[in-house]
């Protein structure tokens, strides 16, 4: 199994048994008190915040768009120019560029920032005669079913595949990336982008949780982050790229468990073939347990697919708070080894930067117990936020039963959020 996206093993010590019990008895008294003492209509059924035409002309503004993608073009080419001319070694800095900086810092830009990777994505850049770097659609409806099975197809490089740090493997799947985006955008238009590109889409998603929106006449807003995600006009098939997204990241910590290693080791079995499978149960675990039990909040007459979907953004504030909590402290140190590496990009003894005598700063790993209470709170925060926001959707979905209706949905949320708990555990 290749350890922690290819990169390093996690330098976090495993949570204290005693902060995950109380992690666990802040989500459950949190979800009874949802379904006990919430209100009782819809909240956040309507985009509501504070618009900023000023902030709003000067993002669109064509030398700051203009700017970002200069921006982002120089920092994608030098990680190609590593990609293609650099040294197959460790610390070659595409391998930090694809599996630190664009995979974990995702998270963490996008709910800060926002939609900032859509204008930053290069393949918009390169493909701009097509129109799509044309501002988005304020509701964008296409299924991400393409997104979701790209997804699935990274996170086997990142997590199964053995050879993931190797250039000639690394080439291949970037390789099938630009035929896969680059290729649908030619034969099916601009569109294809936001509903196939795994990167794009995961931002996207995650964007939805930041504070930063766009009312109907494109003036950005200020917004609560709930009331952005539960005004959200859900494109088809959120639920499975959702599902992707939690499962893979639960998968990671669990083939780094010392119950994984027992159970799979001295098997005759290519390692491959393990954890294709372990990550694809794993996921589909999380995708049928979450449509089971979303089943009686289904409207009379209505799709369970459609349901389903509908009650997906429940489940992102859960993505968010777990990834952050799993890959923070990896995103701290090898993101700074990567941003070093980056003085030398084609492993030639250069220093461009004047940084090649320079170490990460490990300053907040001395702080194990910090580290710990911030991965806990992370995970808590993000079922409390997940909860309300599905008790939202449910409002709308079932006025008359929807406080019974949630219950089970409800109940496979904590059990999502205590066994993320446990796994960090146990990891």
């Amino acid at each position: 199994m290749t350890p922690l996206h290819g990169i390093a093993s996690r330098d976090d010590l495993p949570l204290p048994f005693p902060l995950v019990v109380t992690g666990a008895a802040l989500a459950l008294v949190a979800t009874f008190w949802i379904v006990a003492f919430a209100w009782r209509q819809p909240r956040l059924l309507n985009l509501q915040g504070h618009p900023l035409p000023r902030l709003t002309s000067f993002v669109d503004h064509p030398a700051t768009s203009r700017g970002l993608r200069v921006v982002a073009m120089l920092l994608w080419g030098v990680a190609a120019l590593a990609l293609v001319f650099g040294a197959d070694r460790i610390d070659n800095p595409v391998f930090g560029f694809v599996f630190v900086w664009l995979w974990v810092g995702l998270v963490p830009v996008s709910l800060l920032m926002g939609g900032i990777y859509r204008r930053a994505n290069p393949l918009r850049a390169l493909l701009r005669m097509t129109g799509a770097t044309a501002p988005a659609p304020l509701h964008q409806t296409s299924s991400r079913l393409p997104a979701a099975g790209a997804l699935l197809v990274f996170l086997y490089l990142e997590l199964v595949e053995p050879e993931a740090l190797t250039l000639p493997v690394l080439r291949g799947f970037v390789a099938l990336w630009l035929a896969w985006v680059i290729g649908g955008t030619l034969l099916k238009g601009p569109r294809w982008i936001a509903k196939a590109d795994p990167f794009e889409a995961f931002a996207a998603t995650v964007a939805r949780l930041s504070p930063w929106q766009r009312n109907a006449d494109g003036t950005l807003l200020f917004v609560s982050p709930l009331r952005n995600l539960g005004a959200w006009a859900v494109p088809r098939d959120l639920a499975p790229l959702a599902a992707v997204l939690l499962g893979g990241t639960l998968f990671d910590a669990v083939s780094a468990s010392a119950w994984w290693v027992r159970s799979t080791q001295g098997l005759a079995v290519d390692p491959r073939l393990l954890g294709i499978t372990g990550l694809t149960v794993t996921v589909a675990a999380v995708y049928l347990v979450f449509s089971a039990a979303a089943a009686p909040l289904r409207p009379t007459g209505g799709s369970h697919r459609a349901t389903v979907d509908s009650l997906a953004p429940g489940l992102l504030p859960l993505v968010a708070g777990y990834f952050l909590a799993h890959y923070a402290t990896m995103l701290y140190l090898e993101g700074q080894r990567t941003a070093i590496r980056f003085a030398d990009p084609l492993g030639r003894g250069w220093d461009l930067l004047g940084m090649a005598e320079a170490a990460p700063d490990t300053t907040l790993l001395a702080y194990p117990m910090v580290i710990a209470v911030g991965q806990v709170l992370a995970i808590v925060a993000g079922h409390v936020a997940g909860a309300l926001v599905t008790h939202d959707i449910a409002l709308r979905l079932d006025p008359d039963h929807a406080v019974r209706a949630q219950v089970p949905l409800l109940a496979v949320m904590v059990v999502l959020t205590v066994g993320g708990l446990l796994s960090m555990f146990g990891t």
